[in-house]
Formats: C-alpha cells, sequence, structure tokens
C-alpha cells in the first residue's frame, strides 16, 4: 500500500470539502496527537509534583536534608544485624522530628470544622486552632494551602504520619474572656475512614492580619 504521512501536531485532516485528507494518515495522526497531549500533561503534573517537594524540602533543617544511612547487611537467615525486619518486610513510613515551632509565626489557615471519629479528631485538633506548620508546608510557602492536598496524598499512601503545630487558644473564664494562646503539635496520619477526605476536617485561609 501506498505509504501516507502524518499530518503533525497541528493542520487541518480534512480537505476543502469536508473529506479526510488522502495523503495523510488521519488515524494515525490523531492517536499521536492525544498522546502528545497526554504527555504534554503528564510532565507538567510532574513538575508540580517536584516543585512542591523542593519547597518541603528546603523547609526542613540542614540536618533532615541529609542522604539517609545506608542499610546495615542482613546474615544468612535474612534478619538485619542492627535489629531490624527482614529485606522485604513492609516497614511504616515514620514522619521526621518536628523542628522548633516560632510562638510568633502567624496562622495561615484555620480549622472551622472537625468530623467526629475522624483522623483530625483522633489527633486532637480541634475548632479554631490556627495552622503554622503542616509538615513541611509553612507561611515561608508562597501558597502552602494549595499544597497540602499533595501532602495529605502522598502520607496517605505510605501510611506517613504529619506534624502539624497549631495555634490553640485557651479560654480562662467562662464567659470568654482572658485566656493565651499556645503552640500544639499533634501527628496527624491522613487515611481513609467513615467519613469523607483523608483529614475529618475543613480548612479555610486564615484572615490576613496587619504588621
Amino acid at each position: 500500500p501506498q505509504h501516507r504521512r502524518m499530518g503533525g501536531l497541528r493542520g487541518a485532516l480534512v480537505d476543502a470539502e469536508g473529506f479526510p485528507r488522502a495523503d495523510v494518515d488521519v488515524h494515525g495522526t490523531r492517536t499521536l496527537r492525544n498522546r502528545h497531549v497526554t504527555l504534554n500533561t503528564d510532565h507538567k503534573g510532574l513538575m508540580a509534583l517536584i516543585e512542591t517537594k523542593m519547597h518541603a524540602l528546603h523547609a526542613l533543617p540542614a540536618p533532615q536534608r541529609a542522604a539517609p544511612a545506608a542499610p546495615a547487611p542482613a546474615d544468612k537467615a535474612g534478619v538485619d544485624k542492627a535489629g531490624g525486619a527482614p529485606p522485604g518486610t513492609a516497614v511504616m513510613a515514620a514522619s521526621p522530628p518536628t523542628p522548633p515551632v516560632d510562638p510568633s509565626a502567624r496562622p495561615w489557615a484555620i480549622v472551622d470544622e472537625v468530623a467526629p471519629g475522624g483522623p483530625a479528631e483522633q489527633c486532637g485538633l480541634r475548632v479554631g486552632d490556627g495552622l503554622v506548620r503542616f509538615g513541611g508546608l509553612d507561611p515561608s510557602h508562597m501558597d502552602p494551602l494549595r499544597a497540602l492536598p499533595e501532602l495529605v496524598g502522598e502520607a496517605e499512601a505510605t501510611g506517613t504520619s504529619i506534624h502539624v503545630a497549631v495555634h490553640r487558644r485557651t479560654v480562662a473564664n467562662t464567659d470568654g474572656a482572658g485566656g493565651t494562646s499556645e503552640v500544639v503539635v499533634v501527628e496527624l496520619r491522613p487515611r481513609r475512614w467513615d467519613g469523607r477526605g483523608l483529614l475529618g476536617c475543613h480548612l479555610s485561609p486564615a484572615a490576613p492580619q496587619d504588621g
């Protein structure tokens, strides 16, 4: 059969009368164009993920950025000589130690709803808590609230807990007067449960404060 060339990424695939061009492999061209669009979308998503991870990495203290140590050799029985699990055993990931939180840091999101029985309630988050750090996200990020879902999804997939630091106001009197604000750090493990979402709470952007 006569070889027909591809139509490229752009250009009409029909002639002036609306019929498929005889000199172009219309089906093959459309298949390649769809593939190109899919790869381009995947590339953009991957670059956005890399950007989020880089922001989270640079938010960590320098000691936590070091490469992990090489695993200890295993003996003939397949047991880690350092006392760990045999090779191939699934081990739940642990979140890194949380760095100190600046008490003067301003919250960038507010917990305005906590669902009963959800991960947020079980870890101790309360309505009114103001987020100052969520894992590696803090006010130094351009838009930490927008980057948060990606971090939550990764933690759920790996079974990792996230250190969450919040400002919490303690009420001194029954009429709501007085009280102080303290920094509280909890470990929140995103997971699937009977309710909506992976956290069991709703976050809203904190109102801007005059400085």
